[in-house]
């Protein structure tokens, strides 16, 4: 969960950084201090990255806050399609997990039982499924933590 709240913390800096950026730019803007064209929309641009930060990465972040208190967590199983560049998400059902890319294990087709944060589908803790030959069944389904 450390990777979490590390993950938040920077996410909430960098909103607040272009939130800052904006309002001085705008400052600047309203003095009638911008000397370039091109300067005077770099308000327009840091608000759109603020926005475009708060709606995909730092709302579900803080939304998930009150299920990791709680331990309110979903549950997903499935094949592992895609795994990230930087191994810190990994794709199931064309849905994105984000993991710590420090203790990243998986390998692309591995059957897995994901438990993750609702919105932001932080994971959790990452089961994996094996198939165990077991001919009395038909063939069982053992879960390796």
């Amino acid at each position: 969960m450390r990777y979490f709240i590390v993950n938040l913390a920077v996410h909430l800096l960098v909103t607040i950084l272009f939130v800052v950026l904006t309002c001085i730019r705008a400052s600047y803007n309203r003095r009638k201090k911008t000397k370039h064209i091109v300067t005077y929309f770099f308000p327009i641009a840091f608000a759109i990255v603020a926005i475009v930060d708060i709606v995909l990465y730092t709302a579900p972040r803080l939304m998930d806050v009150n299920s990791l208190i709680n331990n309110n967590f979903y549950y997903n199983t499935g094949a592992v399609e895609q795994i990230g560049f930087m191994k810190n998400y990994f794709v199931i059902d064309g849905n994105y997990y984000y993991i710590n890319p420090l203790r990243n294990q998986l390998t692309e087709g591995d059957v897995v039982r994901v438990k993750h944060t609702p919105y932001s589908r932080f994971t959790v803790e990452i089961t994996t499924i094996t198939e165990a030959d077991d001919t009395e069944e038909g063939g069982s389904v053992k879960e390796t933590v």
